[in-house]
């Protein structure tokens, strides 16, 4: 009711009504909007790092009430990537094979060339471990590169010596076992453990 000079004018109810929930909403839609803004601010500092992600994390789950933000690409994607990523490292693999045994490089370009594909691998199989993808295709495909090239260069420089070829061998167990006890990797330790073994019994023989 609105009193204008002595004279009182009363609303009807319905009138009320549809004022109190016209603010109401008008209220709720400042607040949503408010609080979009605010989690795609997070998101934003999440996705650039501006922020730890854990501490984001929190973020989105108080200001969405606990709901689960999951901005991850989808599992096909991930599964699409790691079948790309497995034929290119196949065929890194391939090339490396071909250029030990089937080309007459220079050692110096050979290594080189050998040299940037184990690297290629590594810089690989961090990224993935930080991505908290499985690294062990990559650092076991760079392993194996490392240890054909270093056995082709030893048999050219050292002319087929077996001394030397040992070494070279337990030079390359001895690699994998310490990448394994340092970086926690399970199968490196063992693969060098079991290949330092193999090798010692083959001396013995």
């Amino acid at each position: 009711m609105f009193n204008l000079k002595g004279f009182s004018i009363a609303l009807p109810n319905t009138a009320k009504d549809s004022t109190i929930e016209g603010v109401t909403k008008m209220t709720r839609f400042i607040k949503d909007s408010k609080t979009e803004m605010i989690i795609s601010e997070i998101q934003f500092w999440k996705k650039n790092k501006l922020l730890p992600e854990q501490y984001c994390d929190y973020l989105l789950a108080l200001y969405t009430g606990g709901a689960a933000i999951d901005d991850r690409k989808p599992v096909n994607s991930h599964r699409k990537i790691l079948f790309k990523d497995f034929f290119i490292v196949i065929f890194i693999l391939v090339i490396s094979l071909f250029v030990i045994y089937f080309t007459e490089l220079s050692i110096v370009l050979q290594t080189a060339i050998l040299a940037s594909f184990v690297g290629l691998l590594l810089g690989v199989g961090i990224y993935y471990t930080k991505k908290q993808f499985s690294p062990l295709l990559h650092y076991t495909s760079a392993a194996c590169i490392l240890l054909l090239s270093s056995i082709d260069i030893t048999e050219k420089v050292f002319k087929g010596s077996s001394l030397e070829l040992y070494i070279t061998l337990f030079l390359n167990c001895f690699l994998w076992v310490g990448v394994g006890l340092k970086w926690r990797l399970i199968y490196f330790s063992l693969a060098g453990s079991v290949g330092a073994m193999l090798i010692i019994i083959c001396i013995l023989l």
